[in-house]
């Protein structure tokens, strides 16, 4: 007797399979009948990457694309004292750093947003770390959830709307011009 495959057996198959693969998943979360992207921030604080409440901008970088990274995070500073808006960066680290150095890492990204924080005071923009986390990923797991497990050359970012629904994505992003067009496009 040969099983028989109804259309409710493959249903009920799939719902396993992506259920499965959320719990096995460290970087994804269900809530609210969506699959939330989480990573640790650089203070070890949880982070939900496609938050509600509020847009949210997701850039990728690595330490090879500091400068053009440096010059889109300085392209949003006009958005970034919105209470409507959060930018998360999340830093492609995977491979790269031995596990006795990734305290170290992470201690060099929290001066460096102490920094930032002063000249967006200074530039008179109210932001702190909360409204601009910046995620190492050391494993790949948030930078998975994002897509983006095959990404090295290039800035890439992800827009999410108040309901953490995606609602833009962009590749090769190396002009500031394009991001803060979208932007406005948005809010």
């Amino acid at each position: 007797m040969q099983p028989v495959f109804t259309f409710k057996l493959l249903l009920r198959i799939g719902a396993c399979l992506v259920v499965g693969w959320a719990i096995l998943s460290p970087g994804a979360a269900w809530a609210s009948g969506r699959l939330d992207i989480s990573g640790q921030d650089a203070y070890g604080k949880a982070v939900t990457v496609n938050g509600t409440g509020h847009f949210t901008l997701v850039l990728y970088t690595n330490p090879d694309l500091e400068s053009d990274s440096r010059k889109m995070t300085l392209a949003l500073d006009p958005y970034r004292s919105r209470s409507d808006f959060t930018l998360v960066r999340v830093v492609d680290l995977r491979g790269g750093v031995p596990p006795e150095m990734r305290g170290i890492v992470r201690g060099q990204i929290q001066k460096e947003q102490v920094k930032e924080n002063l000249r967006l005071k200074k530039a008179g923009v109210d932001s702190s770390t909360d409204q601009a986390p910046i995620i190492p990923d050391f494993s790949g797991s948030t930078l998975n959830a994002l897509g983006w497990d095959s990404i090295y050359d290039d800035v890439h970012l992800v827009v999410y709307d108040p309901s953490g629904k995606e609602i833009k994505r962009l590749a090769k992003v190396s002009d500031a011009k394009q991001l803060t067009k979208m932007m406005d496009s948005i809010l």
